[in-house]
């Protein structure tokens, strides 16, 4: 497989390791060994974990990436091999690009097995053996169960009876009759829902009133000692209920899911047309015509994808198949891909809300319908179909093609991402080379590497997006803001890119003025990313300087500045400029500068006399610059008072206005004071 390659590739190239393997376990089976390099000894499979990312052996480490649906994958490295935050960074998206092969792969192992369902329909006429090898395509494609049994409803005996079964029942299970109503099998008919149970508590509650011959014959045909999850659905024949198919899974741990509950479902409507009569016939190959078309979708799809042609491609091909008007949003920059190319739509900002939430929807907008289709990876939306088109008009296969695109495109913006972030990791190794150089002919060396074009003006800027768990979530913010960027900087952007939570941009000028347009333009990024994703965004903006010499220096002050902004605590925008002397406590803890102010105030707020205002006239003082006259005046007192508020301001700190040490401390804690509070 590509992905596995990769993933050798990687492994070997990038992260420099002689030993690895990687496992996988798809939806809660046991591990499979999938690609194993220069490991001699064999090694065992690895334990389950559910809540934890990292196992350590005495020989080796294993590393867990957990997925929806009990699914796992493993890297296992040798416990003489280190794989470094930064590597570990790198091979996640890898990883999710496997996975998310893993599952087109099952997912074309799944449409394959219904199709070939299907096929023995047309072929099998023995209506036993027919539905034993729908049971078997049943249980292939959901690999939890262990066994299923198809009950059939007699009318005349108002009883239903095993009709055929697979996974290990034996022959006693012929002799059981169960009423309607009665157990899980019963309750199913009768409710005409299906069921999924995946705790024996709630296993033995729903059985506790099978009678006791059914649970004699019951016990003697098959295994319940561990048995841990069920899945029961009701088949239906022209509108009525006539056989319930249930299948059963032991273990250690339940592992049916909602997914297998409607995978059933499918394969429960193929029983009932085994069980129709022949006129349904031409509905039935309809219906396999439509999984052949959508195989060659798929392939079409699929072999552009691996092509590369890109999204705008994919978008005019989708376009062809359904014949109507189509949008492709790439949510990761906002990049939008329309077939036909004039046809652009700003779609309504509620339909953010409902991504996560629904598979599809329609949404009216400018008197017109949208057909929305999110399209997912791991659980994060990172993209968006929308066609001209009532959902109610949509016809199967359009829905199909949806379905089987949404997946490749996932793919693309997934790959074209990784190709992004693979970039902006290289961006930023020259970047961080190019500040350091300090000689003439390096530094243009440096800046043709990183495109830097020759520019009268330079100026650097620093912002910091709000930290985020998960990873996934923080990146796409990180793509999000910077194409906001350069859509409203344009021209003005010289390089820009982002590692981690920061972002480096650096803008370029032919006219000094030209710097007032574009922080006016970075105020309005800041403003309008906090209205919307209400969460912090700093920016620290370096001077702008004459040639592409002084960069490194506006890039230091606008990290200087952006410091200052964290170490506040503060959700804005600051120039480098505007910070004054606070550049000479960017680094200074906020603890240590409260404690210092307190060591001055605190003496005099503690003065039981309250017309004393020591605290107030030792501010009033120092802002006047000692003006005894104007101080008086401003506090409304007269000069004695002040001299004597000013003695008992000496001997509460023990301090003495004429000495210049003395002044030049009370001076400093009253104007960390003042910024202090005011900033905070």
């Amino acid at each position: 497989m590509e992905t596995l390659m990769k993933f050798k590739q990687f492994l070997i190239d990038d992260c420099c390791l002689s030993q690895f393997q990687v496992w996988q376990s798809i939806k809660g089976l046991d591990f499979s060994l999938v690609l194993s390099h220069h490991f001699d000894k064999e090694t065992p499979t690895p334990e389950r974990l559910f809540n934890e990312n990292i196992r350590t052996d005495e020989t080796f480490t294993d590393l867990y990436y957990h997925y929806s649906n009990h699914t796992t994958i493993v890297i296992r490295i040798s416990k003489s091999s280190v794989l470094n935050n930064e590597n570990e960074q790198k091979l996640k998206p890898i990883i999710d690009l496997h996975y998310l092969q893993v599952m087109l792969d099952r997912e074309k192992y799944i449409r394959n097995k219904m199709m070939e369902s299907i096929r023995d329909i047309s072929i099998l006429e023995d209506l036993d053996n027919l539905l034993k090898k729908i049971l078997e395509n049943a249980l292939s494609v959901i690999p939890a169960a262990d066994m299923g049994v198809l009950w059939m409803y007699e009318p005349s005996l108002d009883v239903l009876f095993p009709k055929a079964w697979t996974g290990g029942p034996k022959e006693e299970i012929k002799k059981m009759r169960m009423k309607v109503g009665e157990g899980i099998i019963g309750k199913t008919f009768k409710d005409n829902k299906s069921f999924i149970l995946t705790n024996i508590e709630d296993i033995l509650s729903e059985s506790s009133d099978i009678s006791s011959d059914n649970l004699f014959h019951l016990y003697n045909s098959v295994q319940l000692d561990d048995m841990k999850s069920i899945i029961s659905v009701p088949i239906k024949v022209e509108e009525s209920t006539l056989c319930v198919l249930i299948v059963y899974q032991n273990g250690p741990y339940p592992l049916l899911t909602k997914d297998d509950q409607q995978m059933l479902e499918s394969f429960s409507d193929q029983v009932s047309i085994v069980l129709r009569n022949s006129k349904l016939y031409q509905n039935l190959k309809k219906q396999n015509d439509l999984l052949i078309q959508r195989d060659t979708i798929h392939n079409t799809l699929i072999k552009m994808s691996l092509q590369s042609k890109g999204l705008q491609k994919i978008a005019n091909e989708i376009k062809k198949m359904i014949n109507h008007p189509l949008m492709i949003v790439d949510l990761t920059d906002h990049q939008q891909y329309s077939s036909p190319t004039q046809w652009k739509r700003e779609l309504p900002s509620e339909i953010n809300t409902k991504l996560k939430t629904q598979s599809f929807f329609t949404e009216s907008f400018n008197s017109q319908s949208l057909y929305i289709h999110p399209i997912i990876a791991i659980d994060v939306p990172i993209g968006i179909i929308a066609v001209e088109m009532e959902e109610d008009d949509f016809f199967p296969l359009n829905k199909m093609i949806m379905e089987q695109a949404s997946s490749v495109i996932a793919l693309e913006i997934i790959r074209k991402q990784t190709l992004v972030d693979s970039y902006y990791q290289k961006t930023n190794d020259l970047f961080n080379d190019f500040i350091q150089c300090r000689e003439y002919n390096l530094i243009r060396k440096k800046a043709i590497e990183l495109r830097i074009d020759d520019h009268p003006y330079y100026m650097a800027v620093t912002i910091h997006i709000h930290p985020h768990a998960d990873f996934h979530f923080l990146n796409m913010q990180m793509h999000k803001l910077i194409a906001q960027v350069k859509k409203l900087l344009g021209i003005y952007v010289s390089i820009i890119f982002g590692y981690g939570n920061k972002v480096t941009l650096v803008c370029q000028f032919n006219y000094y003025a030209d710097q007032d347009h574009v922080k006016k333009k970075l105020e309005l990024i800041h403003s309008n990313w906090m209205n919307v994703h209400e969460e912090s965004l700093k920016m620290g903006i370096g001077t702008c300087y004459p040639s592409m010499d002084n960069l490194a220096k506006s890039y230091s002050e606008a990290d200087k500045a952006l410091s200052f902004l964290i170490s506040r605590q503060l959700k804005s925008i600051v120039n480098y400029q505007d910070i004054g002397i606070n550049h000479l406590f960017i680094h200074q803890p906020m603890d240590d500068l409260n404690s210092f102010v307190n060591e001055v105030f605190n003496p005099l707020t503690s003065d039981k006399d309250g017309t004393l205002d020591l605290e107030q006239t030792l501010l009033a003082y120092m802002g006047n610059d000692r003006q005894a006259t104007q101080t008086a005046k401003l506090l409304h007192i007269h000069v004695n008072t002040l001299y004597q508020r000013l003695k008992r301001i000496e001997e509460k700190l023990q301090i003495s206005f004429s000495n210049p040490e003395d002044i030049l401390k009370v001076q400093l804690a009253c104007y960390l004071r003042n910024s202090i509070v005011s900033l905070t």
